[in-house]
Protein backbone atom coordinates (compact mmCIF):
# COMPACT_ATOMS: atom_id res chain seq x y z
CA UNK A 1 0.00 0.00 0.00
CA UNK A 2 1.00 3.46 -0.63
CA UNK A 3 -0.04 7.04 -0.43
CA UNK A 4 -0.76 9.05 -3.40
CA UNK A 5 1.48 11.87 -4.67
CA UNK A 6 -0.37 14.54 -2.61
CA UNK A 7 -0.81 12.66 0.45
CA UNK A 8 3.05 11.71 0.65
CA UNK A 9 4.14 15.92 0.12
CA UNK A 10 1.08 16.12 2.88
CA UNK A 11 3.29 14.04 5.34
CA UNK A 12 6.60 15.48 4.20
CA UNK A 13 5.69 18.30 5.66
CA UNK A 14 4.79 17.55 9.18
CA UNK A 15 7.80 17.92 11.62
CA UNK A 16 10.18 15.26 11.59
CA UNK A 17 8.80 13.45 8.61
CA UNK A 18 11.29 12.66 5.60
CA UNK A 19 10.60 10.20 3.18
CA UNK A 20 12.28 7.19 5.29
CA UNK A 21 9.56 7.57 7.15
CA UNK A 22 6.32 7.21 5.12
CA UNK A 23 8.56 4.53 3.73
CA UNK A 24 8.39 3.04 7.03
CA UNK A 25 4.71 3.69 7.52
CA UNK A 26 3.70 2.66 4.38
CA UNK A 27 6.05 -1.25 5.25
CA UNK A 28 3.66 -1.23 8.20
CA UNK A 29 0.54 -1.65 5.80
CA UNK A 30 -0.76 2.21 6.31
CA UNK A 31 -0.96 3.67 1.89
CA UNK A 32 -3.83 6.38 3.21
CA UNK A 33 -3.96 9.08 5.26
CA UNK A 34 -7.54 8.00 6.11
CA UNK A 35 -5.65 5.06 7.78
CA UNK A 36 -3.16 6.47 9.17
CA UNK A 37 -5.72 9.14 11.07
CA UNK A 38 -7.21 6.33 12.99
CA UNK A 39 -3.75 4.81 14.04
CA UNK A 40 -1.98 4.84 17.36
CA UNK A 41 1.49 5.95 17.15
CA UNK A 42 3.01 3.50 19.47
CA UNK A 43 1.22 0.43 18.01
CA UNK A 44 2.14 2.01 14.32
CA UNK A 45 5.68 1.73 15.56
CA UNK A 46 5.62 -1.62 17.44
CA UNK A 47 4.28 -3.00 13.95
CA UNK A 48 7.39 -1.20 11.67
CA UNK A 49 9.73 -2.68 14.33
CA UNK A 50 8.36 -6.12 13.84
CA UNK A 51 8.47 -5.79 10.13
CA UNK A 52 12.09 -4.63 10.37
CA UNK A 53 13.03 -7.52 12.65
CA UNK A 54 14.50 -4.76 15.10
CA UNK A 55 13.80 -2.31 17.37
CA UNK A 56 14.66 0.72 15.13
CA UNK A 57 11.67 3.18 15.69
CA UNK A 58 11.79 4.62 18.94
CA UNK A 59 11.05 7.74 21.36
CA UNK A 60 11.74 10.07 18.56
CA UNK A 61 10.54 7.99 16.19
CA UNK A 62 7.46 7.79 18.31
CA UNK A 63 6.73 11.63 18.24
CA UNK A 64 7.40 12.06 14.36
CA UNK A 65 4.48 9.56 14.28
CA UNK A 66 2.43 11.42 16.07
CA UNK A 67 3.41 14.38 14.34
CA UNK A 68 2.44 12.07 10.85
CA UNK A 69 -0.83 11.37 12.61
CA UNK A 70 -2.07 14.48 13.83
CA UNK A 71 -0.92 15.98 10.02
CA UNK A 72 -3.34 13.32 8.72
CA UNK A 73 -6.37 13.96 11.54
CA UNK A 74 -6.28 17.48 10.21
CA UNK A 75 -6.55 16.90 6.50
CA UNK A 76 -9.72 15.11 6.93
CA UNK A 77 -11.28 18.45 8.39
Amino acid sequence: MTFSPRERQLLLKAHSIGPKMVDYIELAGIGSLDELARANARDLAFEINARLGRPHIKAMGIAALENAIEVARRSKK
